[in-house]
């Protein structure tokens, strides 16, 4: 092992040295790396007074420049920002820039995350666990004098860790509006996202009858968002159709153009409610078509793990 990265002080400060020398065994010669923020650099006085010397990386350490792939061109992104203007549905973009190098810019891979997050509960509920178990793990840390909880940015942490929503627990009790954190929207139904593994997503169904079934804070708050969700999807349906039909979504219309939306809204409302009337299409159908697809809806609304107490 030639290189050991240490992302967080160990709470036991003896384990750091044992961390450490797993790059230079047997006689060998390693180098090892820990990361710390501006409040924590005491850190490293209190490594010497143990006789473990640190340097810190020089100014002119420049973080490696993104590949060609992940760099998009100027020209292309103002296309895409006066398309965005029209359509109304991309999420704004961070540029991140190396504080040695401002010229250099780090690819920002939270999205990424988030999207991988949005298809498999698996990586949401192990990103909520890493985050108590960090909090957790800093309130315990043996240099509290160093490492103190009072200063950690917690809302930052929780994006870093790149959470949906911020768990229940002791230690953010009434500052959930006080952090520098920014929730996902409504337009985002955490209780929705499925776990890949068929085995864990029935048995999370089979958990979610049995609350909706008891009813409770739980069962109507699962509801509340139920109804937040299918608005905003409504609403992005009639922004779409609107751009198919080659009209600006933005534009506001005028009240008798809205008056003929109303009645189209209507006479298609009441051939589907004839069909069904007459048997040619099913309830399910009927609501399918009516809506839109989404397909088991009040099953697929699901406990999120993050609202349990812990």
């Amino acid at each position: 092992i030639q290189w050991t990265v240490q992302f967080d002080a160990p709470v036991d400060p003896s384990s750091y040295v044992h961390r450490v020398g797993r790059s230079a065994r047997a006689g060998a010669t390693g180098s090892s790396l820990i990361f710390l923020t501006p409040k924590e650099e005491s850190y490293v006085d209190f490594l010497r007074m143990r006789k473990v010397p640190l340097n810190v990386i020089p100014d002119d350490e420049v973080c490696a420049p993104p590949s060609l792939d992940d760099v998009s061109d100027d020209s292309e992104d103002e296309e895409k920002g006066e398309k965005d203007k029209i359509e109304g549905d991309s999420e704004k973009k961070r540029i991140i820039r190396s504080a040695s190098d401002p010229k250099t810019t780090i690819p920002d891979i939270l999205p990424k995350i988030k999207s991988i997050e949005l298809n498999d509960r698996d990586v949401l509920e192990k990103g909520t666990k890493a985050f108590t178990s960090y909090i957790r793990a800093y309130k315990e840390h043996q240099c509290a004098f160093i490492f103190r909880f009072a200063s950690l940015d917690l809302g930052l942490l929780a994006t870093s860790f790149c959470l949906l929503r911020l768990p229940k627990m002791p230690e953010l009790k009434d500052k959930h509006h006080k952090l520098n954190f920014k929730p996902a929207g409504p337009e985002i139904d955490i209780h929705a996202i499925k776990f890949k593994d068929k085995v864990r997503e029935k048995a999370r169904q089979k958990r979610l009858a049995a609350e909706l079934a008891a009813g409770g804070k739980n069962a109507k708050q699962i509801k509340a968002e139920q109804r937040a969700a299918e608005k905003i999807r409504r609403q992005k349906e009639r922004r779409a159709a609107e751009i198919a039909k080659g009209r600006n979504p933005n534009k506001k219309r005028g009240k008798q153009a809205q008056i003929y939306d109303e009645w189209d809204e209507l006479a298609k409302g009441e051939r589907l409610h004839k069909k069904l009337r007459q048997g040619k299409i099913t309830k399910e159908q009927f609501k399918q078509l009516m809506y839109g697809d989404s397909k088991k809806r009040n099953s697929d609304y699901v406990l999120d793990d993050s609202d349990i107490e812990v």
